[in-house]
C-alpha cells in the first residue's frame, strides 16, 4: 500500500514512540474468516460515516482488499485530543496529521484500512501525535 492519506511517518523505532501497530491481530482475523470460524459479515461491518469518508474523501491505496479482492483498500486517519469534538478530527493528508505535532497536549492518531466494497475495516495503527 502506498503512503496512507493521513499518516505521519517518522524515522524513529515505533515501539519507543508509543505506536501500536495491528497487522498482526489483522492477519488472525483475516485467517479466521477463512476459515470459517469468523462470519465474513462480522468483519465487513463498516461504520455508515466511516464508510462515507472512505467512498468520497480517501484516497485509494496499492492494496486490494483481502477478503472481496474487488477494490483498493482506503486508509482513513483520525486525531484525538484535547480541543476536538469526541468522534476525532478526519485528517485527509499527512500535513493535517502533523499540524497536531506542534500543539500542546496528547493527541493520538488512528488509521483504519477499508474497503468501499464490502465494508471490511481493520484498525492497522495508533500512534501519538503532539507535544505531550
Amino acid at each position: 500500500m502506498g503512503s496512507p492519506p493521513g499518516a505521519a511517518r517518522h524515522d524513529t523505532d515505533d515501539s519507543r514512540n508509543g505506536a501500536v501497530d495491528y497487522r498482526l491481530q489483522r492477519a488472525r482475523v483475516l485467517t479466521e474468516v477463512r476459515a470459517g470460524v469468523r462470519a465474513r459479515s462480522e468483519v465487513c461491518d463498516v461504520h455508515p460515516e466511516l464508510l462515507r469518508v472512505a467512498r468520497n474523501v480517501a484516497v485509494p491505496g496499492d492494496e486490494t482488499c483481502p477478503l472481496c479482492e474487488d477494490a483498493a483498500l482506503v486508509r482513513v486517519s483520525y486525531v484525538f485530543g484535547p480541543r476536538l469534538p469526541p468522534g476525532g478530527k478526519l485528517c485527509t493528508t499527512a500535513a493535517e496529521v502533523t499540524h497536531y505535532e506542534g500543539r500542546r497536549g496528547e493527541f493520538a492518531c488512528y488509521e483504519v484500512e477499508v474497503c468501499p466494497a464490502c465494508g471490511w475495516n481493520h484498525l492497522t495503527r495508533r500512534y501519538p501525535v503532539g507535544r505531550g
